[in-house]
């Protein structure tokens, strides 16, 4: 191991401007798809029913705010990749939020697509909505309604499939297309988190349904046909409420509160709860309804947070930090993700699982509030900050699982949900620290008094190559040394303490080495002083090299661990330690650190001593704890490993609904990541033809819980021949694991270090807006 040194304070940085727009305005960029963003919520008239009115301008944008930190600002890069549950290839760059006007960023969440009405509960609190250009107050019930001035036909599609890989649906929209020459596409639901595949569009039903029978020949089995929304024109909406109707120009119609409120619910939508901020209703391209809940981003991580990290089953503060800045990250890096859609992110694990204010638990809000507008930034970028719950032990190279995402700071690390690695030290159990590795060190001479310091002493200089004779540490009086050993001797002598040069020996008659410390000074040190005196001088000296580590694992003989600091400095590298006879191994005891044997798991902080060219001592960082991970049974019995068994006929339909036409009749592993994950399949099909499957679409297809596994044929007699599947994890294995995060919590790390292992060189910002 090379490089050692003091790690250096982690640096504040700097989040980049962004574009804010009126509370009342659409999205200002697309999403993934050609289509234009849609417009803002309109006026409406008061008559019931009236005929279509000229639309009104545009509202006017407010003064636009800029996102600032103590630094210049950093330019964010547009982009919109891979999100934290099973993210798409990116196709166009993202918009930035709108801003209410007391600078809280604004989100918009998908809660229900395609909708053919809305209908708001009975006895909800009044509602306020815009028409004829003001506020209007509604009572509850009331219902919302498409009301275009025109639409197409109703057309009849053919539904194939519903997938939750993006990737695989539009090839499959691809394959039809190609092999129908009829429309196909794959369109996302926010209400499932799957992504639709239709192809075709009929004006009569009897068409829709010989187009069935032609996929079902094709070999797109199990279609079926759905009826769906013409070309709009002169989209509006109608609101019926106490036996009147009010038509509402344009896509979009926002409910809020009549009062301040605590929200609004929603019934019968798939989505039922109660959300915070305010409920817009969008025309969809498809003349029906999506139902998306606009608020503060710091509001939508209250309903985020205890989602994806229930603070019931994992209530440890720090590591629910770190997942508010992870959720933080991710939102603000995919927003307009799906801007076509009328919404920024869905609700699902596709995106980031959202409750609402049901979801909401004052721990968890505790840590959203505490981490206020803190993002992981990686050099000038918002990272991509994915995770999963369970990591079975080891995370994975972002491009094993999206291929796409090839990314510096999602590189596979070993994670605390692995067996814990076992170090022995050779030292006496409870021996104090520094004592232990000092008088390994410098032994301690056979006589006691001022003068068996002084001889160490000398053999400290004479070791370092310094003059036999000197009297630079005469200066140092007893309260000097008391104040040197308090704090840890920080910047109370430099390395040229015992140095003097040629002049000053010839200008002056040196006193011997053994009166470096006046007898009386020497006299009142204790044997603790002493101790810390010597180790002290020995990094000063540059004789004990000292370095903040990680710990990774234990391989041959030898430490792997991760450099700790300035990622510009060359934190995060890793590094292979020899591990040498005689190692002291201290931990943190009642007292302070003593010698005691070592239960490591990944990502604990280590403290590593090396004597010249060998290391000496390992020290454990933090407060003592159990040798395994501490995880909720509920959880970790089910997810840390498990055993799926799936029959051939089983596997046929999963690869016939990706895969028309390709006919089963096995599979092979081609490649593996560092975790072990399937980063590539082989399916061998009939007639010599197979097919290449890449990422995290290898668990879609094969119906795994991860794709960190190891498989074998099974034919039993009884039981239909099939495939074993025996694995660890629980989701994607990128980044940051949940369940690993909870563990590292519960061993002392806060949540900084905790983001710091699991996403390689990233550092710590803050959102500010002004």
């Amino acid at each position: 191991m090379t490089g050692w040194r003091f790690a250096a304070p982690a640096r504040v940085l700097a989040a980049a401007t962004v574009l804010l727009l009126p509370l009342a305005l659409a999205l200002s960029c697309v999403s993934p798809g050609p289509s234009a963003p849609p417009d803002a919520p309109a006026a409406a008239t008061s008559e019931v029913a009236p005929e279509p009115a000229p639309r009104p301008a545009p509202i006017p944008p407010e003064p636009q705010p800029e996102l600032v930190t103590p630094e210049p600002p950093l330019p964010l890069a547009d982009r919109a990749e891979p999100g934290a549950g099973a993210p798409g290839p990116a196709e166009a760059p993202p918009r930035w939020p709108a801003a209410v006007g007391d600078g809280r960023v604004l989100i918009r969440v998908g809660l229900a697509s395609d909708l053919g009405s809305f209908e708001l509960p009975c006895c909800e609190a009044e509602v306020t909505l815009a028409v004829d250009g003001g506020p209007v107050r509604f009572p509850a019930p009331f219902t919302v309604e498409p009301a275009a001035g025109s639409v197409e036909a109703p057309a009849y599609r053919v539904q194939v499939a519903a997938l939750r890989d993006e990737i695989q649906a539009r090839a499959l929209a691809r394959s039809l297309a190609t092999r129908t020459s009829w429309p196909a596409e794959a369109g996302f639901d926010a209400a499932t988190g799957l992504y639709r595949v239709r192809a075709g569009s009929f004006r009569e039903r009897a068409e829709a349904d010989a187009a069935q029978w032609r996929l079902a020949e094709l070999g797109f089995g199990g279609a079926w046909v759905i009826e769906e929304g013409g070309i709009l024109h002169e989209p509006a909406l109608r609101v019926r409420v106490d036996g009147r109707s009010f038509r509402v120009l344009g896509r979009w119609l926002a409910l809020h509160p009549a009062g301040r409120g605590d929200g609004l619910s929603v019934a019968a939508t798939g989505r039922s709860g109660r959300y915070r901020g305010r409920l817009l209703v969008f025309l969809n391209d498809r003349g029906s309804l999506n139902l998306v809940n606009e608020l503060p981003l710091e509001d939508y991580l209250r309903g985020v947070v205890p989602r994806e990290l229930g603070p019931e089953l994992y209530p440890r503060l720090e590591a629910l930090k770190a997942q508010a800045v992870a959720a933080r990250t991710y939102a603000l890096r995919h927003l307009g993700e799906f801007a076509d859609e009328g919404f920024d992110l869905c609700a699902e694990p596709r995106c980031q699982v959202y409750g609402g204010l049901a979801a909401e638990h004052p721990l968890s809000d505790r840590a959203v509030a505490e981490t206020a507008g803190e993002v992981l930034l990686h050099g000038e970028e918002l990272v991509e900050a994915l995770y999963s719950a369970t990591c079975g032990g080891h995370t994975e190279d972002s491009r094993i699982v999206f291929p796409w995402l090839d990314a510096a700071y999602l590189r596979g690390v070993p994670c605390p949900e692995a067996p814990a690695s076992h170090l022995a030290g050779t030292l006496p159990r409870g021996t104090p620290f520094p004592a232990g590795l000092t008088h390994r060190l410098v032994p301690p001479r056979t006589h006691a008094g001022p003068a068996a310091l002084q001889e160490r002493l000398e053999t400290l200089a004479k070791a370092a190559g310094l003059p036999p004779t000197g009297d630079r540490l005469r200066s140092l009086e007893r309260s000097e040394v008391r104040r040197y050993v308090r704090s840890a001797f920080d910047l109370a002598l430099d390395p040229g303490l015992l140095v003097e040069t040629g002049a000053e020996r010839e200008a002056r008659a040196a006193p011997a080495l053994p009166a470096v410390l006046r007898e009386d000074v020497r006299g009142q040190v204790t044997a603790e002083e002493s101790e810390w005196l010597l180790l002290g001088l020995a990094r000063v000296l540059g004789l004990l090299q000292e370095a903040g580590v990680r710990f990774r694992g234990i391989e041959g003989g030898a430490l792997t661990v991760t450099l700790r600091g300035d990622p510009a400095g060359g934190g995060g590298a890793v590094e292979r330690v020899e591990i040498a006879s005689g190692l002291a191994t201290f931990a943190e005891g009642a007292d302070g650190l003593e010698a005691a044997d070592l239960a490591l798991l990944p990502g604990d902080p280590l403290t590593l001593y090396r004597w010249r060219d060998g290391l000496v001592a390992v020290a454990r960082e933090g407060t003592a704890a159990v040798p395994a991970p501490d995880v909720h049974p509920r959880r970790a019995s089910r997810m840390r490993t498990w055993t799926r068994f799936r029959s051939d006929s089983r596997l046929a339909a999963l690869v016939g609904e990706r895969y028309p036409g390709l006919g089963f009749r096995g599979l092979e592993v081609v490649e593996r990541g560092v975790s072990g994950r399937v980063g590539t399949l082989r399916l061998v099909g009939e007639a010599g033809r197979s097919e290449l499957v890449e990422g995290l679409a290898v668990r879609w297809t094969l119906d795994l819980p991860d794709t960190r596994f190891e498989a074998r044929r099974v034919a039993e007699p009884g039981r239909e021949p099939g495939w074993q599947f025996t694995g660890g994890g629980w989701g994607h294995g990128v980044g940051m694991c949940q369940i690993g995060a909870y563990t590292l919590a519960g061993r002392g790390l806060d949540y900084r270090e905790i983001l710091e292992h699991y996403y390689t060189g990233v550092r710590l910002g803050r959102v500010v807006v002004r």
